[in-house]
């Protein structure tokens, strides 16, 4: 079961990478869309830009506690299952400053990307520790212990 947290890991990590790109794109998209067609867009062009971005946050938000689910039953442990729990509250905080950065761009909506880039750092922080207590079970040489 061990080996099934670590993949899964690895799974919210990648999708953490696409959702900021998403982000990305529909930066770009909605920048695009006012260069072709001129100063102002409608709502649906900016939707249709972060359509895909804020779809796909559900789906990261949801692989997230999936991933502490995993984490339970694979008895991963209180410290590492902590970092989980904070994992799904920023996740959790993610939609929050999404829908209330409409309303208040600064500071809530300044803070989402800032949000996205400390869940992006805890989920990497998660895979690798992960990585490293998998190189520590195979005997691999100069495999230090995690935090």
């Amino acid at each position: 079961m061990r080996t099934v947290y670590w993949v899964w890991s690895m799974v919210v990590f990648v999708m953490v990478i696409i959702q900021i790109g998403l982000a990305g794109y529909g930066a770009f998209f909605v920048a695009k869309k006012l260069d072709d067609e001129g100063s102002t867009i409608d709502d649906k062009t900016f939707e249709d830009g972060f359509q895909f971005h804020a779809a796909f946050g559900y789906f990261v938000i949801l692989a997230g506690l999936v991933l502490m689910i995993i984490g339970l039953i694979a008895g991963i442990g209180r410290w590492r299952l902590g970092k989980h729990g904070l994992l799904f509250a920023l996740l959790f905080l993610q939609l929050w400053l999404a829908w209330i950065g409409f309303e208040v761009p600064f500071p809530v909506g300044f803070l989402h990307p800032i949000n996205a880039f400390l869940i992006l750092g805890l989920t990497s922080w998660i895979v690798y520790s992960e990585w490293l207590l998998w190189r520590q079970r195979k005997g691999l040489p100069g495999a230090p212990v995690p935090a």
